[in-house]
């Protein structure tokens, strides 16, 4: 069922289930946390939290996060694709794998206490770190 609201003061006081911001950065400020029903935020605009602290506001209301660059990470892998010569089978294994990290942040953030978007980062941090670690490594050639 589809319902019309007036505006986004409307949607986001709205009784719903997934709140999916898609265009606009900085969707997600404190008065529409606030205001905020539902119980998912996951939609693939680039910088949704208006600012640092909000991942935390969204946590402490119940209201699960899905990072927007986890939820947006297909297009990445796609255009990393292209650059070896786009092979469907080989991107699509790699897209699949979106939702076992999605999983294991969620996972992560529940065992340490921290916000989804906090879990996220620190998944990402931690794998940009062994890149670099496996660049440094001399192979003598």
């Amino acid at each position: 069922q589809v319902e019309v609201v007036a505006d986004q003061v409307a949607l986001t006081g709205a009784d719903i289930d997934v709140y999916a911001p898609c265009a606009l950065g900085g969707a997600l400020d404190d008065e529409t946390v606030a205001r905020l029903r539902a119980k998912i935020v996951c939609g693939g605009a680039n910088n949704q939290l208006a600012h640092a602290g909000v991942e935390k506001e969204l946590a402490d209301r119940g209201i699960l996060y899905a990072p927007d660059y986890v939820v947006n990470s297909g297009g990445v892998i796609q255009v990393a694709d292209e650059i070896h010569g786009f092979d469907m089978e080989r991107a699509k294994a790699k897209a699949t794998q979106i939702y076992d990290t999605t999983l294991k942040i969620f996972v992560t953030a529940d065992e340490d206490g921290v916000p989804p978007a906090v879990a996220a980062d620190r998944l990402a941090e931690r794998r940009m770190s062994e890149v670099g670690r496996i660049r440094g490594i001399w192979l003598g050639r």
